[in-house]
């Protein structure tokens, strides 16, 4: 049992995203809109639009109520439950109410409204859940402190209630003992998905790379070794060095050579100037443009490749038996394919710098967060360190520290004794709150990562989007174009038949009358 979830805004994006209203043609799965704690609900379901503009709606209305409490911008918290795919057959609308009310419960939020929805998923359903995180009696936010924990918690409980399987986890589940380490995963959210679509894994790709370089003696023969395998080695607004691959994907360099050390990376990459290279989203122009050009090739190609009809060799101009040459494309075709690709590649790059722009400005106020967050955690951390020192020094004034003092004095190594127990006890709170600092510092790590693979989703599905229409209008454009060719050489065949048919009327009509003398 896997359980997610963060506190987010963008309540359009989500109602949009819960009723898989943009999702590609080969993620489409099944939608059902299990529950909806709100006076939205009182409208009938209907398709998928309509009832994702009941949860828009909604989902607005909990947003807005953020502004009454003055204590941060996420007014929605959205989590996924994911039973095991062997388990999912025999979940009834019951049990996954169950279960949203064992997370509610975990996570604080069993006395919000919420809404529940089921995806039937291309593998395993799996259930997302919205709560109102705005508490309105009190007009607060409800915490969302520790929520991978409690994520783990919940999970662990519903696998018990269940009788499934327990999925180990790196918190509540975790055994410290067996594991003495915080596991960290090999790939995130976006580099699974880059994997999934491209059907190359982040260790294959890395692979590839270490054999590109290795035969290499500095960075400027790795970009050419780069460009030749179909790459466009970019500037990075924050990750340095970026690959852009045929299909528009972006990597970290750095990251993907795993055979240098970080210092070892700078060296080698340094004679590569990155006042030089393009920037991402012009690379992602760039290899737009080449994919439109290599599709146009092939295309011509097929054409060229069509065989001639037969010419019979009985008739008496029949033409030798040559290779046919290849047919010319139309000018004016050429030219609004011409046109039709450099607006296209504007629009393109023009998405490019405005989610790049949009991922910036998450990142920016992320870091932000997380950074108040860490501050607000270190003053609570001071406060506690400074109230344990004020209980040690109490129990050294009045009576009780007359009465150790003179202890002390009677027997010095008895004082050295307490002494050291009240150095070893300020020592170990140091140390649990350091860990606790760590372990809550990799958490807004992970909450931070999922808000950014949630946009960056968001952001692919409209550069499909975007893709998918551009190859719409390139094809309405040709279909426009070859069906006026066609109407002209109709309307000129009809004006010569008429022609031919006038002067047959001529020809064979009668005689024209004779002069006078």
């Amino acid at each position: 049992m896997i359980v997610k979830g963060a506190s987010r805004s963008g309540p359009t994006q989500l109602g949009n995203y819960l009723m898989r209203l943009y999702a590609r043609a080969d993620k489409e799965e099944l939608v059902e809109l299990i529950e909806l704690q709100s006076p939205w609900a009182d409208a009938p379901n209907g398709s998928r639009e309509r009832n994702a503009a009941k949860l828009v709606e909604t989902f607005r209305d909990w947003q807005t109520l953020v502004e009454g409490t003055k204590q941060g911008r996420d007014g929605l918290y959205h989590a996924q439950i994911s039973p095991e795919a062997r388990y999912t057959g025999d979940i009834t609308p019951k049990d996954w109410k169950r279960m949203a009310d064992i997370l509610a419960e975990e996570l604080g939020l069993q006395d919000q409204p919420r809404a529940i929805v089921l995806h039937g998923g291309k593998e395993r359903p799996h259930l997302h859940i919205v709560w109102q995180r705005t508490d309105v009696d009190r007009m607060k936010l409800v915490s969302d402190a520790q929520n991978y924990m409690a994520h783990e918690k919940a999970s662990l409980r519903m696998e018990k209630e269940f009788k499934h399987d327990i999925v180990p986890g790196k918190h509540a589940k975790r055994d410290r003992k067996k594991q003495p380490e915080f596991p960290r995963q090999k790939m995130n959210h976006e580099e699974a998905q880059q994997a999934e679509r491209l059907g190359m894994s982040k260790d294959e790709r890395i692979a590839q790379l270490a054999a590109l370089r290795r035969p290499c003696d500095n960075g400027l023969a790795f970009k050419t070794a780069l460009e030749e395998a179909g790459y466009i080695l970019a500037r990075g607004d924050r990750r340095g060095l970026v690959l852009v691959d045929q299909d528009g994907e972006s990597y970290s360099l750095s990251r993907h050579v795993k055979d240098l050390t970080g210092k070892q990376f700078k060296a080698f990459m340094a004679p590569v100037d990155p006042a030089t290279l393009p920037s991402v989203a012009e690379a992602e122009a760039q290899q737009e443009q080449r994919q439109r050009a290599e599709k146009d090739r092939k295309e011509d190609a097929a054409k060229a490749e069509t065989p001639a009809p037969d010419v019979s060799k009985f008739l008496p101009d029949a033409a030798p038996q040559t290779q046919p040459a290849a047919p010319v494309e139309d000018p004016a075709l050429t030219a609004i394919k011409k046109a039709l690709a450099e607006r296209q590649a504007k629009e393109t790059q023009k998405w490019a710098e405005f989610h790049a722009q949009e991922l910036r400005q998450l990142e920016f106020d992320l870091d932000t967060r997380n950074k108040d967050k860490l501050a607000e955690r270190d003053a609570r951390d001071l406060e506690q360190m400074q109230a344990l020192k004020d209980e040690i020094r109490e129990r050294n004034t009045g009576l009780k520290g007359f009465i150790n003092a003179v202890e002390n004095r009677w027997n010095p190594q008895l004082g050295a004794e307490k002494a050291k127990e009240r150095r070893r006890e300020i020592a170990a709170l140091k140390r649990r709150q350091q860990k606790e600092r760590e372990d809550y510092a990799a958490l807004l790590e992970q909450t931070r990562q999922l808000e950014i693979d949630n946009l960056k989703e968001g952001q692919s599905l409209k550069r499909a989007d975007v893709n998918r229409q551009h190859e719409e209008e390139k094809e309405r454009y040709i279909r426009e174009h070859e069906e006026a060719k066609r109407i002209l050489a109709e309307t000129k065949a009809e004006e010569q038949r008429q022609e031919l048919e006038h002067n047959d009327s001529l020809r064979d009509g009668p005689p024209p009358p004779k002069l006078g003398k």
